[in-house]
């Protein structure tokens, strides 16, 4: 492995564990698991399941306001992402035209699995081939990887997020040995799968947020599905105004756990 690529990630390492990460923040192995963002001031809005066919015009929409956000995609979970289609206002895109879409305008695309199966229960091969199929998925979007060190390419990997945010520690220890450091979880949750309404998801963030004024010191990481109608259209927006009133700087989820490049 180069030196430039082991300095790297050793730098990314040291911020996130001195920036003391508050909690819950485990380690198992090499591999931490986080809940918040680690940079002083900072959110970052992240987004499961997809792509989906709100994932374009999402990700258009945050790069108009100058947002970079993190989207934690499976390959085959609501859609076939090598093979299916989906209209957006740019007309009809193959979702992998959509992930490189969402890259390139500055977006952290990270693994959440292929098939969004829940890590404890599956055996170290079967995390292996979830983690492996969606890594090429990724690949062959946009021509990087987002995960580690195995013995069968050189990668250097920085986040995932497991399905369900569920991990055991045979999980953790195959993900550490594929090379993955940060398993990533969030500190708030939209429940928005839920379908509750509104008001709910709403209350999700003002019960973290409610009390701050406006000068933050802390970090929070959010979870919304860009796979919802609303939360796509109505949940991100209002909670973008809500988290900019609180004086937060948007990041990548790489970017607030101190480091700016996620893929090799």
């Amino acid at each position: 492995m180069r030196t430039d690529l082991i300095f790297t990630l050793t730098a990314a390492l040291a911020s996130i564990a001195s920036a003391a990460p508050v909690a819950p923040a485990t380690q198992n192995g090499s591999t931490l698991v986080v809940d918040k963002c680690t940079q002083p001031g900072t959110f970052a809005l992240t987004f499961d399941d997809g792509p989906f066919e709100y994932t374009w015009d999402l990700a258009k929409s945050l790069n108009a306001q100058g947002i970079n956000a993190t989207f934690f995609m499976n390959g085959n979970n609501f859609i076939d992402v090598a093979t299916a289609k989906t209209q957006t206002s740019d007309g009809e895109k193959t979702y992998l035209e959509v992930i490189k879409y969402a890259h390139d305008l500055g977006h952290q695309i990270a693994s959440h699995t292929y098939q969004h199966k829940d890590l404890p229960g599956l055996t170290k091969e079967e995390i292996e081939y979830q983690m492996n199929q969606e890594s090429d998925i990724i690949f062959n979007a946009i021509g990087k990887r987002e995960y580690g060190y195995d013995f069968r390419k050189l990668t250097l990997l920085l986040d995932m997020r497991p399905p369900e945010g569920a991990y055991d520690d045979q999980s953790l220890a195959a993900l550490g040995a594929l090379g993955y450091k940060a398993v990533v979880l969030w500190d708030i949750d939209s429940n928005d799968w839920q379908k509750l309404g509104m008001e709910h998801e709403q209350k999700e963030f003002t019960d973290v947020l409610g009390s701050e004024t406006g000068n933050p010191t802390g970090g929070h990481i959010s979870l919304m599905h860009d796979v919802w109608e609303h939360s796509a259209k109505e949940l991100a927006p209002w909670a973008i105004e809500y988290i900019k009133s609180k004086g937060y700087k948007f990041q990548t989820v790489a970017e607030c756990l101190g480091t700016n490049d996620p893929y090799l």
